[in-house]
């Protein structure tokens, strides 16, 4: 095992950052200042960098310093994880789980009360991910993603999703969608982390690309969701992702049978995890729950 330097050491030097003096750290530890000093100086002696520059009265920490507390908070946080997760000898019973941010919403966390009530004990721990978090793997017992690699984890289907244009009630008013090409008219939402699909679309319509000015553009698909419920513009949506805004009448798909990017949701398993008997039921459960998303 490698040599690591004293954890208090390193706790001492990440609140001395964070608080931005060795007094203040103190106060927070319920130490000495003099005892917050010798643990910077063995975490500058391991290291091999002074980590504190001398600012009037104060000692306040370098660039260098602040880069170093960012990484060591980042495995902090996953240390602080593995003893909630494993603490209690194993019993805590966290099951950590990675979800796109409107899967989680949309789809996952309207049903997870039926979850809650099969296994009152499961103690879930979500967390959502924008497109550029997706290729994360961290230290989720189970990520819920679009795309699979055989490579890097044991993958479950469980939900076959595909899109559809669709608006809001209070769009439809002001903009009477009766064709496709009525489409052309009315102001148009495009997810910048889903390039393509309009142009898809379109040509499933057997439309021709439309100008420019008519997209109103957001970055990822949760705020052009937001965008298209607030009746701003007409957009393409998944559908069985968002089935429970469609059933309760805040959007309503257009032309259904036009349907672009297919798609399948499939829970991930990274290689290495150990399944758990809450783990196995997850993943039973998204499946009996894709299965009924998929039949209505």
């Amino acid at each position: 095992m490698h040599a690591l330097p004293p954890i208090t050491a390193l706790r001492a030097f990440l609140v001395a950052c964070h608080a931005g003096s060795f007094t203040a750290a103190a106060q927070e530890l319920c130490i000495t200042h003099g005892a917050v000093s010798r643990h910077i100086q063995g975490v500058e002696k391991w290291f091999g960098v002074n980590l504190f520059r001398k600012e009037g009265q104060r000692r306040v920490p370098t660039p260098y310093a602040l880069t170093l507390a960012r990484e060591l908070g980042s495995a902090f946080d996953t240390l602080s994880d593995i003893a909630l997760r494993y603490g209690n000898g194993g019993r805590n019973n966290v099951f950590n789980v990675s979800v796109p941010t409107t899967m989680s919403l949309k789809w996952l966390l309207p049903r997870l009360d039926d979850f809650y009530t099969q296994f009152p004990e499961a103690n879930l721990q979500i967390s959502t991910a924008n497109t550029e978090q997706l290729h994360i793997v961290g230290h989720y017992d189970l990520l819920i993603r679009r795309e699979t690699s055989a490579t890097e984890y044991s993958a479950i289907p469980f939900l076959a999703d595909t899109h559809c244009l669709m608006a809001s009630p209070a769009l439809l008013k002001r903009f009477p969608l009766d064709t496709p090409e009525d489409v052309l008219k009315c102001p148009r939402i495009e997810t910048l982390t889903r390039p393509g699909h309009w142009n898809l679309w379109l040509a499933a319509a057997g439309l021709e690309k439309p100008p420019v000015s008519g997209f109103r553009r957001y970055d990822h698909f949760h705020v052009s969701l937001h965008a298209m419920l607030e009746g701003i513009g007409v957009g393409l949506g998944p559908v069985s992702t968002l089935s429970a805004e469609i059933r309760r009448g805040n959007l309503i798909p257009l032309f259904p049978q036009i349907t672009v990017a297919p798609c399948h949701y499939h829970a991930l398993t990274p290689v290495g995890v150990q399944k758990t008997l809450l783990h196995q039921a997850f993943e039973r459960w998204l499946v009996a729950q894709g299965e009924c998303g998929n039949q209505s």
